[in-house]
């Protein structure tokens, strides 16, 4: 009987090699077919990536019948690199499973650039990371979208939500979603400018924003 039974991957939401790793999981699903594949996001499903002790994205888990691990990844593999690893796990083949250390909140503060007469400023916002995964840039983003204290502007509509970031090299290449009718009046330069300043600090010297309609069920 073979020992894998499932396969979670452990992402975030907005991560652009989560998705790559959802494809190989996606090939891995036609190929295994008795294989269970659950995709957990762990800036939603906190409980779950903290019951596993997962420390980072993406991570691929994989587990026997009872829910016991088997072995993890911690990086993207391609496709064929991953059934070689499910293939020694079914043959009985013993790998060494590292020890981790339950997961801890911690309180995080992130410098973030909103505008005051069209002009980035930046203000200091703290967060509650719930996990010990840390993702400083798209957590950036996410408190950019949703912080606007009295006295500024913050020009992203209030519909806005963050579909997906991918960094290359010192470009970031940012999808947002938001309503047809926010897209209309959304004033792309203002965003990007507080943006740009936002992630400056984690080496980006340059953003492209692409809007998607958010369209609500």
């Amino acid at each position: 009987m073979d020992k894998v039974s499932k396969i979670f991957l452990f992402t975030v939401s907005a991560c652009a090699l989560g998705r790559t790793t959802g494809t190989v999981m996606r090939e891995l699903a036609q190929t295994y077919s008795s294989l269970e594949f659950e995709t957990i996001y762990v800036d939603v499903q906190v409980e779950i990536a903290n019951e596993y002790r997962v420390k980072t994205h993406p991570t691929t888990m994989f587990l026997d019948q009872e829910g016991n691990e088997l072995s993890r990844i911690e990086t993207f593999k391609e496709t064929g690199e991953i059934i070689d690893l499910i293939n020694r796990l079914n043959e009985q083949e013993q790998v060494p499973v590292k020890s981790y250390a339950e997961n801890q909140m911690s309180h995080e503060t992130y410098r973030i650039y909103l505008l005051q007469n069209n002009v980035p400023v930046p203000i200091e916002v703290s967060y509650l990371n719930k996990t010990s995964i840390k993702t400083p840039r798209i957590t950036a983003i996410h408190l950019l979208l949703n912080t606007c204290p009295e006295g500024f502007e913050n020009p992203f509509p209030k519909s806005t939500a963050l579909e997906w970031v991918q960094f290359n090299g010192n470009i970031g290449n940012i999808t947002l979603m938001m309503s047809g009718e926010d897209q209309l009046k959304a004033e792309k330069e203002k965003m990007a400018s507080v943006l740009r300043k936002t992630l400056s600090q984690f080496g980006i010297i340059d953003v492209t924003i692409n809007l998607t309609e958010n369209i609500k069920k």
